[in-house]
């Protein structure tokens, strides 16, 4: 029985019992919110990918599971949705809303919540007002809600959020963060712009949006637009990050030369109407002996504090955070809801 397809009125009963799962992309992340869920007990009803091998695979088996599982991937295209009883789906493909569109029709159609692991989906309005309002539209019509979450839930949403709390005076946020690229595949860190010239690094993620443009302007405008400040401009400049000797790149197994870039660097600003504002200072970079990934936020205003979340193992956090906002998510009014309206990410005891 899907009982998601009885409305919102009935999300405390599906928060009581285990929620029926379903995964849609069979990656990394969506392989790691299943080992997660398996270990919980938590019920998976369906998988979906693209078309190619993974398809008429046990689920069990791609997640390197002592069992299967009894969930065989069906492709994406041709998979009935309405048919898998599911309360919610967890998302894992791309970071753009617009790419994930399809998905998010065919489940929402079919009434079933989204999870969506997507840098755009955390503030779809500030990402693309107008396809946002087009997901709020079908979440609503199906009684069902959409949300974005991940390891920025805990990692650089929330913090931002929490930090200025405490303020009896605030003139800006900051936040500060810095990720390895090296923990990266090849492919990503071509997408941070490592080992480009700089004249290559204009054209490929300066000009252009690339893989990751305009993606992390969304953290500093989230949690300004969560504490009720009326947003005038947002602006986001990216730029390599450059080292005057050779530094040593593990993934490629050689230096790379002075002036090649070890990186991304990206730095947001944003205004509001009522006076203060928020940047953002970002580098996706090849790591100095004795750098850590970190995220950071500061407040300048009074009381002046700070938050730092070093963190590790980024895709089990993700899927955690991921697996850990369903009961939040299944409960929520339909529509678009933003983490920052959910309330801080909490430990799920079952």
């Amino acid at each position: 029985m899907n009982l998601t397809a009885r409305g919102k009125s009935d999300g405390q009963d599906q928060v009581r019992r285990k929620p029926r799962v379903m995964i849609y992309g069979v990656g990394f992340y969506g392989m790691e919110a299943v080992r997660i869920l398996a270990k919980k007990g938590w019920p998976i009803v369906a998988a979906v990918n693209r078309a190619g091998p993974k398809i008429g695979q046990d689920l069990g088996h791609l997640a390197g599971l002592n069992e299967d599982l009894g969930v065989i991937v069906q492709d994406c295209e041709t998979a009935d949705y309405a048919a898998f009883g599911a309360d919610i789906a967890l998302v894992v493909q791309t970071e753009r809303l617009s790419l994930n569109l399809m998905a998010y029709q065919r489940l929402l159609g079919a009434g079933i919540n989204v999870i969506c692991h997507g840098s755009e989906s955390y503030f779809p309005q500030g990402a693309d007002p107008e396809l946002a309002e087009k997901i709020d539209a079908l979440a609503k019509q199906g009684s069902v809600t959409f949300t974005g979450t991940g390891i920025w839930d805990f990692s650089r949403i929330w913090p931002g959020i929490l930090i200025a709390g405490p303020c009896s005076e605030l003139h800006s946020l900051n936040h500060h963060s810095l990720t390895n690229a090296e923990l990266a595949n090849e492919r990503m860190m071509r997408a941070y712009g490592v080992d480009m010239t700089q004249a290559e690094f204009a054209q490929k993620v300066t000009q252009v949006p690339g893989q990751l443009g305009d993606l992390y302007k969304g953290i500093p405008h989230h949690v300004m637009h969560a504490l009720g400040f009326t947003i005038t401009n947002v602006t986001e400049r990216r730029e390599p990050v450059l080292s005057e000797q050779p530094v040593w790149c593990r993934i490629l197994n050689r230096s790379l030369d002075p002036g090649t870039s070890l990186g991304l660097r990206i730095v947001v600003s944003v205004e509001t109407a009522e006076g203060p504002t928020a940047s953002a200072h970002i580098e996706l970079r090849i790591l100095a002996e004795g750098e850590t990934e970190h995220m950071m936020w500061t407040v300048d205003g009074r009381p002046p504090s700070k938050i730092r979340v070093d963190r590790a193992d980024g895709v089990h956090t993700s899927a955690a955070c991921i697996v850990n906002r369903i009961p939040d998510v299944i409960a929520a009014p339909s529509g678009v809801r933003l983490i920052s309206q959910l309330g801080p990410l909490r430990h799920s005891l079952t």
